[in-house]
């Protein structure tokens, strides 16, 4: 599925995080660069939300790549969201 604008893509990513956190409201407090961690996502949540981005957006996880302090933030999962779509 292509993405059309940032702003498209950001906003499906905090609603998968939505699904994912303890406390969904948090969210709307959080810039893109706070760490994610503070919402009670951990290792557990991390490996659901890969499953989600894989299924919602097609993109394929290298298993170098799963450790979550990689994508503590928002702006960390776009970013390879960006650049691993469709491969």
């Amino acid at each position: 599925m292509t993405i059309e604008t940032k702003d498209e893509l950001r906003m499906r990513v905090i609603e998968l995080l939505k699904d994912n956190v303890d406390d969904p409201n948090m969210l709307d407090q959080y810039g893109p660069d706070e760490d994610l961690s503070a919402l009670g996502i951990n290792s557990l949540t991390f490996i659901k939300l890969v499953i989600a981005t894989e299924m919602e957006f097609g993109v394929s996880w290298n298993d170098e790549d799963l450790d979550f302090r990689n994508f503590s933030t928002i702006n960390q999962i776009l970013s390879y969201i960006n650049l691993n779509q469709g491969e």
